[in-house]
C-alpha cells in the first residue's frame, strides 16, 4: 500500500490566517481585505492579531506565531528568523533547509492509519511531501519551520510507535543531534558576521 501526498497549499485555510503574504512593510504589518495582519517570522504567513493566542516579547517587540509549532521553532532558535542588527536572518533572505528523511515504524500502517499519520504530518508547518508505506514513512520538509523531532512527536500522538530496535534508536537520535547543530550553526553564522 502507498499513500503518497504532496504539498498542500490550502491546509492553511485557517480562519483568520492567509498563507504568504509578499506585500509585508518593514515594520511586518500589512492590510488584508481591511484588516491589519501580521507576518509570523516562522513560516511566514499573513495572520490577524486579535485571533493570535500565540506571542512572544522579544527586546521590545511582538511577535505572533500560526501555531505552537511555529513558536516552538522561534524559541528554539530565534536569530534563525530575525536575524541580528545589520545582519538579516536566513528566513529574512527566503532560505529553506530541506531535509528527506525515513522513519520506521514499529509495525505496518493499514490504509485508515496512513491516512490519520500523512493528514496530521501535513498540517505541519514545513512538510512538503509524505509518503506511507508499510512501516515506513518518508517525508520531506523545511528544517527552518519543523525539525523531525517534532514530525516523530506528531506521529505518537496520533498512537503510533517509532521503531525501537538499538539502530533505529540510535539512527533517531544521530539525526536529532545533526538538525540541532546545523540549526545553531546557521544561527551562529549571522553572529560570528556580526562581530
Amino acid at each position: 500500500m502507498k499513500l503518497s501526498y504532496g504539498y498542500n497549499y490550502n491546509r492553511y485555510e485557517i480562519p483568520g490566517f492567509t498563507r504568504r503574504s509578499y506585500n509585508i512593510d518593514k515594520t511586518g504589518l500589512t492590510k488584508m481585505k481591511g484588516i491589519l495582519m501580521v507576518q509570523d517570522p516562522v513560516c511566514l504567513m499573513s495572520i490577524d492579531p486579535k485571533l493570535v493566542t500565540n506571542t512572544i516579547m522579544h527586546n521590545g517587540k511582538s511577535y505572533y506565531f500560526c501555531s505552537d509549532q511555529c513558536r516552538n521553532r522561534f524559541e528554539a532558535n530565534l536569530h534563525l528568523y530575525i536575524g541580528l542588527p545589520g545582519h538579516p536572518a536566513p528566513k529574512q533572505h527566503g532560505h529553506e533547509v530541506i531535509k528527506k528523511r525515513s522513519l520506521k515504524l514499529k509495525r505496518p500502517l493499514t490504509e485508515n492509519q496512513s491516512s490519520v499519520i500523512v493528514t496530521d504530518l501535513e498540517n505541519m508547518m514545513g512538510i512538503k511531501n509524505v509518503h506511507v508505506e508499510a512501516e515506513c514513512i518518508y517525508i520531506t520538509y523545511d528544517l527552518l519551520q519543523a525539525t523531525v523531532e517534532q514530525i516523530e512527536m506528531t506521529i505518537v500522538k496520533t498512537g503510533e510507535k517509532l521503531g525501537s530496535g538499538l539502530a533505529e534508536n540510535l539512527k533517531r537520535a544521530f539525526i536529532h543531534y545533526l538538525e540541532e547543530t546545523e540549526l545553531e550553526n546557521l544561527e551562529n553564522l549571522g553572529q560570528e558576521h556580526s562581530h
